[in-house]
């Protein structure tokens, strides 16, 4: 299929949605009229409103794919139950998006940032499961404006290829998360023999030019800048391997960047959302789901969601999973 024709699938990471704009995690009061928003194990200031009010517009607006967090005030059990009752409430009223939760930050252990998914599993709402491949290192700038602090993330070897045989385990797709091209060499080695299931994207970072989770707050670029050439780089290290890809940036817009129409045109997808611009805009989730539709007619390329996103990426219908 020629990539002007190829359907494009728009992921949304949407857990900053709040009324009075970017705030960090769990700070400031919610805006949402959510019943279940002050139920107990949802924390004053949750996410959880706020969250699903903008799953719910993006999956409206076109997007196929949720990514959200969870209040990491709460213990860590209220953590794993809110994760479950944001999936089933989004899946009430979206029943064919693709959902994955952000790992549980404050875990001290593999199993403990991953439990959700188990748990996730056994409601019947497991539809996707996070990836990061390798460890990740994140620059904290310090008083004179050095990045001499950092903060890591993402897995070991060993812990992506726990999270690939659970997947396995439950045909659930994957977003396989990249921060190096190197990492393309691993997800080589595991689509050879088969072992990523129906559905499976990559998504290819770019590094922004400020702080995630801030209002431009400087910081050093944790990945490649979202350039062409860096983009070929990718794409000299996938070819031959026979998944779709999306683009995405921490720390900035990146609609804004010249490497959001190359990707579509090159046949790409492309992932947006305040939880990664960094204050580089004043669009809401929905807003920048309706951006990424307008760069994709614009190249010729159609937008699909729901069923017709599923029937796509070959994803088994949420039915038949959970028979």
């Amino acid at each position: 299929m020629p990539s002007s024709e190829m359907p494009i699938i728009i992921e949304a990471a949407v857990s900053l949605e709040k009324a009075s704009g970017i705030e960090v995690l769990v700070d400031g009061p919610t805006t949402s009229t959510d019943a279940e928003s002050t139920s107990p194990g949802i924390s004053e200031g949750s996410l959880y409103g706020p969250t699903l009010a903008g799953a719910r517009a993006s999956l409206d607006a076109g997007a196929s794919i949720i990514h959200h967090h969870q209040d990491i005030d709460l213990p860590m059990d209220q953590q794993v139950a809110q994760v479950v009752r944001i999936n089933q409430a989004i899946l009430e009223t979206h029943p064919h998006a693709l959902i994955y939760p952000a790992p549980l930050l404050t875990g001290a252990s593999h199993a403990e940032v991953h439990q959700h998914y188990p748990a996730l599993a056994e409601a019947g709402c497991l539809t996707m499961i996070a990836v990061e491949m390798g460890r990740t290192v994140f620059a904290v700038m310090d008083e004179t404006g050095l990045p001499s602090n950092s903060w890591v993330n993402g897995q070991t070897y060993s812990e992506a290829h726990d999270l690939v045989m659970f997947a396995n385990k439950h045909q659930t797709p994957l977003a396989l998360g990249i921060y190096t091209p190197s990492m393309c060499y691993w997800i080589r080695e595991y689509a050879q023999r088969g072992l990523l299931p129906k559905g499976t994207m990559v998504k290819i970072w770019f590094g922004g030019r400020y702080k995630v989770w801030t209002d431009k707050e400087p910081t050093v670029r944790n990945a490649l800048a979202p350039t062409i050439k860096a983009l070929d780089a990718y794409l000299e290290a996938l070819d031959g391997v026979d998944l779709p890809w999306l683009i995405a940036a921490q720390g900035d817009n990146v609609l804004d960047t010249p490497v959001a129409r190359y990707a579509l045109e090159k046949g790409g997808h492309i992932r947006v959302g305040e939880e990664d611009v960094s204050g580089t805009t004043q669009l809401r989730n929905s807003e920048l789901v309706e951006s990424a539709i307008e760069l994709a007619r614009s190249v010729g390329r159609p937008v699909v969601s729901g069923a017709e996103a599923r029937r796509f990426l070959g994803v088994k219908e949420r039915s038949a999973q959970m028979a």
